[in-house]
C-alpha cells in the first residue's frame, strides 16, 4: 500500500513503532515518540527559528543532531534530562556550530539519548518517488504545482521528441502544498522560446523528504554547493543505520537523486573560429564546434558514464555514446538550408543529470 493511501492515524502509529524499533536496535529500552517540527520552512537570516518537539518515556539526557541532506553534521543541541513522559521542546536558530546561517537546503533532526535510544527519520521515512502531471503555466512566467508532502523536486523543460532545454529546478527541497516557480519562458541560453510552444514538454519528479526535516531559505551569501565543497566538506558524517523492517523507501533513491551539493553540469558550447560568446557565426560548408563543461563539474562527470546528444532546430542530429571531454567536432553544414539554425547539446550522465547549451549559427550558400 503506498504511503499516501495509509490513513493518518495508522501512519502515525507505524512511525512511532518504527522509532521504537530503531531505539531497541541500538540497545535502548526507551522510545522517542511524538516527534514533530513546528514549521516546514524558515529564514534564519531574518531571525526566524524552528522548534522540534518530542517525548522521552524515561528520563535521560539527550542531544539533537542536525544534519545536512548529505549526512554532514551541522549542529549538536543538548537536551537535559526531564521527568518521565515529559514533552521536550528544542529550538534551532538555523545556524551551524560556528554561528553562521546555514545555506538554503533541507536539514534533518536526529534524536539520540544517553541510554541509547535513537530517532533517525531517514531509516523509516522519505524517498517516495513520483511524477507530477498537473502543472500550470501562467502568462507572467509562474509555473505552479502541488506537492503532497515536503519533497526534493526536479523540473526539466524541453520539446517533445527533442532536446531538454532547461533544468528549472534541480532537485531542490520544496514544502508541501502549492508551489510556484518563476520562469522567463525561454531555454537556458535565452535563444528558444518555450512558453506557448506546441510541443512543450515538462518533466516534474519528486522524492519525499524524511520526517523531522525543515527547509532553510534566505541565504544569498553562500550556496549549499559552495558550503559543501568548501568549509563544510570535512564535517563529521551521520553513522549508517539499517532501515526499519517495514521501510521500503530511501531518502536518496540510488542512481536517481544526486548528492544535494551536485548539480546539472555547466555545459559550454563554442565555435572556436568565432570566439565572441554572443556572436552568431556565419558559415557555408563547415564550422568547428567545441563542447566542454565547467572545471568544477568535470571530475564527477568523467567519473561516471555519459553521452553527448546533439540537436539542430529541436531535431535529433547525432550522438557520441563514448563520452569524453572536451569534444571537438567539425560540423558539416551542407545538409541544412540557408538561414538561422540552433545547435543544442545535451550531456547526459547515466545517473540522470543533464547539462544543456545552445548556440545560433547562420548558414549561407
Amino acid at each position: 500500500m503506498p504511503i499516501s493511501t495509509i490513513p493518518t492515524a495508522l501512519l502515525t502509529r507505524l512511525v512511532l513503532l518504527a522509532a521504537m524499533l530503531v531505539g531497541t536496535a541500538h540497545g535502548a529500552a526507551q522510545p522517542v515518540t511524538a516527534v514533530q517540527v513546528d514549521k516546514g520552512s524558515f529564514n534564519p537570516g531574518a531571525g526566524e527559528s524552528v522548534t522540534l518537539g518530542f517525548r522521552l518515556e524515561q528520563p535521560a539526557d539527550a542531544r539533537i543532531q542536525v544534519y545536512d541532506p548529505d549526512g554532514g553534521l551541522i549542529r549538536t543541541l543538548p537536551v537535559p534530562a526531564g521527568p518521565d513522559g515529559s514533552d521536550q521542546r528544542v529550538t534551532w536558530d538555523g545556524r551551524d556550530d560556528s554561528g553562521k546561517a546555514v545555506p538554503d537546503e533541507a536539514y534533518t533532526f536526529v534524536i539520540e539519548t544517553a541510554a541509547g535510544a535513537v530517532y533517525d527519520p531517514t531509516t523509516f521515512s522519505g524517498g517516495e518517488v513520483a511524477d507530477l502531471t498537473d502543472l500550470t503555466f501562467g502568462d507572467s512566467g509562474a509555473v505552479g504545482y502541488r506537492l503532497p508532502a515536503p519533497a526534493r523536486v526536479l523540473i526539466r523543460l524541453g520539446v517533445h521528441n527533442g532536446p531538454m532545454y532547461r533544468t528549472l529546478v534541480d532537485w531542490k527541497p520544496r514544502p508541501a502544498g502549492s508551489v510556484t516557480e518563476q520562469w522567463d519562458g525561454f531555454d537556458l541560453d535565452q535563444i528558444v522560446k518555450l512558453r506557448g510552444h506546441k510541443d512543450l514538454s515538462a518533466l516534474v519528479t519528486y522524492a519525499t523528504l524524511p520526517e523531522a526535516t525543515v527547509i532553510a531559505y534566505g541565504n544569498a551569501a553562500e550556496t549549499y554547493r559552495a558550503y559543501k565543497l568548501g568549509r563544510g566538506k570535512d564535517r563529521p558524517v551521520k553513522p549508517e543505520r539499517p532501515p526499519a523492517a517495514d521501510a521500503t523507501q530511501r531518502f536518496r533513491p540510488e542512481s536517481l537523486v544526486p548528492p544535494a551539493w551536485a548539480r546539472a553540469p555547466d555545459v559550454m558550447l563554442s565555435f572556436p573560429d568565432f570566439p565572441a560568446p554572443d556572436a552568431v557565426p556565419t558559415a557555408k560548408r563547415t564550422v568547428a564546434v567545441r563542447i566542454e563543461v565547467a572545471a568544477e563539474d568535470k571530475p564527477r562527470l568523467l567519473g561516471d558514464q555519459f553521452e553527448v546528444l546533439l540537436f539542430v532546430d529541436s531535431q535529433f542530429f547525432a550522438e557520441a555514446e563514448r563520452g569524453y571531454l572536451p569534444l571537438n567536432w567539425t560540423w558539416e553544414l551542407t545538409q541544412f538550408p540557408p538561414g538561422e539554425h540552433v545547435l543544442t547539446v545535451n550531456i547526459s550522465s547515466f545517473r540522470g543529470q543533464v547539462g544543456v547549451a545552445s548556440r545560433k549559427i547562420l548558414v549561407e550558400k
